[in-house]
């Protein structure tokens, strides 16, 4: 699910979607888009969220070796 919500932030954040229109695509309501938001601009950035399985693919790998 991890690979599908960072597909869904892509969407807002690259191609310009809407929090809306992604709502709509992914079937997650408003606090669940706007916080894979916060946490994909935060992997971004480098940061990782404690206990929180990383949106990016790489840096999921990591966390599930270092797990």
């Amino acid at each position: 699910m991890p690979q599908q919500k960072n597909e869904f932030v892509k969407l807002i954040v690259e191609d310009g979607y809407s929090v809306k229109q992604v709502m709509d695509i992914s079937g997650a309501c408003q606090t669940a888009v706007l916080r894979w938001k916060k946490q994909y601009l935060s992997e971004k950035e480098g940061q990782v969220i404690e206990g929180k399985v990383p949106l990016n693919e790489d840096k999921r790998e990591i966390y599930q070796l270092k797990k």
